[in-house]
């Protein structure tokens, strides 16, 4: 029998050859990958598979689907090569967003998942030596906080004068599937591998009301492919024309940070912006897209554009990106004492309150629930994983306080009698290691673009 260790290093070892032909050779065009999806790399999609997400139509968990595992794994790549597998209909789910509306997510069948992340992985190796250093959503090795970073270091440019924060109008639902299509075959001619592809993008949904539409437009969020053909299909209709246009237009004095479709340009003046703006605009609507106009801003922004506003006593306009606010402030060189400007950051007001609430909701309907405590600490830990950076104390100070006296407060409300005194409970939370609010990510000393201020 095949050891783990023994399948994962052959898989793998295909993997790394593909993304070294694509390192080595740009132009490479990739015409026989369906020897890669195999059985060994369907077993480890599967190891790999999170089995507490919500199933798809056919109620099949991972446990139950893992029950006869190799004979379901077996059947369903005999149906990948002859080419007769067909993806269930994905389940369509409405999640509330902090501005009101919904975003709809995809929930697909297991089967449907282990495909999904097995192509991902095989598309991950051929595009990832491809993409440029401007983008950072949903790559490997790269975070939201790696883009806050290279963000810092565009604003601190002395060109820098104004920004472009943008906003795509449905990206994930609006992106064409011709335009994608023939994106991919730059770089694919195995049409069997390509037909299987199509195949899950076109893949039927299901909403609320049980209505079937077999999808002909956008890659639905929540399949493991969606991430990645996003940032495939904004590479060539933005980083790549950016690239070129800045050094044609703009003698390459602006810069671009993408995290898939949240993007910020930092542009020399608002003239400039402006200029970028409407190319921006017109390029996007080429392909089929469109800027959200309402939430799409133009402002003076930048080590220029500060240092001016500040000499009269103003600041410039904040800005909103990855879920922190941006705001230009003074702050102090320790080991010298000179005061200098720079961005800090702090939880977006709508992202916190929006946070609490949903936390008072589950923390008042699950207070009997004997897991409670343990669900709330992976929780308010996920949220200081991501918001615990410099500049941010006292929002995170503020939210771990906060849900903790939820806790207080819906605890003693099990039963008619109070049964916690706020020293018993503090004990508790003592003695379960609660988490605590630390910073745990200090972008400004991780910036190369602060490090001359910090010696």
């Amino acid at each position: 029998m095949i050891q783990h260790s023994e399948v994962k290093q052959t898989s793998t070892t295909k993997l790394v050859r593909i993304e070294l032909k694509s390192q080595n050779d740009a132009s490479c065009v990739f015409n026989n990958l369906g020897h890669i999806l195999d059985v060994e790399l369907l077993r480890e999609c599967f190891r790999d598979l999170d089995g507490s997400k919500a199933v798809g139509i056919d109620g099949v968990t991972k446990s139950a689907y893992g029950a006869n595992l190799e004979s379901n794994i077996t059947d369903l790549i005999l149906r990948v090569r002859k080419g007769s597998y067909i993806p269930q209909a994905s389940r369509l789910v409405g999640i509330p967003k902090i501005d009101g509306t919904k975003r709809t997510l995809a929930i697909a069948c297991v089967e449907d998942k282990l495909v999904q992340d097995a192509c991902k992985r095989i598309l991950e190796r051929i595009y990832e030596p491809l993409f440029l250093p401007v983008s950072f959503g949903f790559r490997p090795g790269s975070n939201p906080h790696k883009a806050l970073v290279a963000l810092d270091g565009n604003l601190k440019l002395p060109q820098t004068g104004a920004l472009i924060d943008v906003d795509l109008r449905k990206a994930f639902d609006m992106i064409p599937h011709e335009f994608l299509e023939k994106f991919i075959r730059d770089k694919i001619s195995d049409e069997r591998f390509l037909h299987l592809i199509l195949k899950l993008i076109k893949a039927e949904t299901i909403d609320a009301e049980k209505v079937r539409r077999r999808n002909t437009c956008g890659v639905p969020q929540g399949s493991a492919l969606s991430p990645l053909l996003c940032n495939i299909f904004l590479h060539h209709i933005v980083d790549v024309w950016f690239l070129e246009l800045n050094k044609r237009e703009f003698s390459g004095q602006c810069r671009l940070t993408r995290y898939c479709d949240d993007m910020v340009f930092t542009v020399s003046s608002e003239e400039e912006a402006w200029r970028l703006h409407k190319l921006l605009g017109e390029q996007l609507e080429f392909f089929g897209m469109q800027l959200h106009e309402g939430k799409t801003r133009v402002i003076p922004n930048g080590s220029r554009a500060a240092k001016a506003q500040d000499s009269e006593g103003k600041r410039v306009p904040s800005f909103s990106f990855l879920g922190f606010i941006h705001v230009w402030g003074r702050a102090r060189n320790r080991s010298t004492g000179k005061i200098f400007l720079r961005v800090k950051r702090r939880t977006c007001p709508k992202r916190y309150r929006a946070k609490l609430s949903e936390m008072k909701e589950y923390i008042r309907t699950n207070r009997h629930r004997k897991d409670l405590l343990e669900v709330t600490k992976r929780v308010v830990q996920g949220y200081l994983n991501y918001f615990a950076i410099n500049d941010n104390s006292r929002r995170i100070n503020m939210f771990v306080k906060e849900v903790k006296c939820l806790l207080f407060k819906w605890l003693n409300r099990r039963s008619q009698k109070k049964s916690l005194t706020w020293e018993k409970f503090a004990s508790i939370l003592n003695r379960t290691h609660f988490p605590q609010p630390n910073i745990l990510h200090d972008l400004f000393f991780n910036s190369s673009a602060f490090k001359p201020q910090c010696r």
